[in-house]
């Protein structure tokens, strides 16, 4: 989403030091994807389409604020998706809050690469663990190298009771290196503390997470990838949650002007995944 999508609409209003702005970006994706798994078709056609408004401003004080949501459109169907989010941000850091918001863990890096245009699915066995907390609020602040991430699910008026899971995390990044650390309580699941890491050197890089939960089996995954040009890049992921495992090669090509060729072939609980296709930003 670092270009526009079509045009850019912006809307600038001066009052002494305060200014709005409304931008519009999106991003688009089509594909075959293969599933072994699938008892009618193992090869099936793939698309979305996403179009993110995002307005912001700063006041008089040099409080910042802003919002955005996702138009969603898949397979004939156009939605306002749930990933609205109101924020407010200052030297001290931001809070978000809405459907749309990361939790503690998820604000400081933790995680590892998936393959294909649109992932399938060799991350979800390390990250399950810590994944399963939710939040709707979220407290972001990066001082120096360090960045600390805060969330929780609050109960929302009109809605049905949160589950009131929360969630922390600590990131550290160095030249060339990250670390960071996170601890999720679900109330309905488990309590898990999770520690990852990555580093880069030239054209290669790797990334590693290990999560600890207080009940059931540990899960980790890795990846690996390598630049072989400007253009083109390959990753390997592996990934297992104690009771199956995944692992795939990945292969994306830079056609310029926001658009990539993406492929990726792996295993994935015992069921052979492959997919091939396209993705645009705008």
């Amino acid at each position: 989403m670092k270009k526009l999508l079509i045009a850019t609409t912006a809307l600038v209003l001066v009052a002494g030091a305060a200014t709005a702005e409304v931008k519009v970006t999106g991003d688009a994706r089509f594909g075959l994807s293969y599933n072994s798994a699938n008892l009618v078709n193992d090869f099936t056609a793939e698309y979305r389409t996403r179009v993110k408004f995002n307005m912001s401003g700063k006041t008089d004080g040099g409080l910042g604020f802003g919002a955005s949501f996702i138009v969603n459109g898949t397979k004939g169907v156009t939605d306002v998706t749930g990933s609205s989010m109101v924020w407010v941000s200052g030297s001290w850091g931001q809070v978000s809050v809405g459907e749309g918001v990361d939790t503690g863990s998820d604000s400081v890096g933790l995680g590892i690469a998936d393959v294909g245009y649109k992932g399938i699915g060799v991350d979800d066995l390390a990250e399950g663990l810590y994944a399963a907390s939710a939040a709707n609020i979220n407290y972001t602040g990066t001082f120096g190298a360090i960045t600390v991430g805060l969330s929780y699910n609050l109960p929302v008026a009109g809605g049905t009771a949160a589950d009131q899971d929360w969630s922390i995390g600590v990131g550290y990044k160095g030249d060339g290196f990250k670390v960071a650390l996170g601890y999720d309580s679900a109330e309905f699941g488990t309590n898990t503390l999770t520690i990852g890491g990555g580093v880069t050197m030239g054209a290669m890089s790797a990334n590693v997470i290990y999560s600890m939960p207080d009940a059931g089996a540990d899960a980790y995954g890795v990846d690996f990838g390598y630049k072989l040009n400007s253009a083109t890049a390959l990753t390997v992921a592996y990934a297992t949650d104690g009771s199956d495992t995944a692992f795939g090669v990945g292969v994306a090509y830079t056609l310029g002007g926001g658009a990539k060729l993406v492929a990726g072939i792996g295993e994935v609980a015992g069921d052979t995944k492959a997919e091939v296709g396209m993705t645009f930003s705008f």
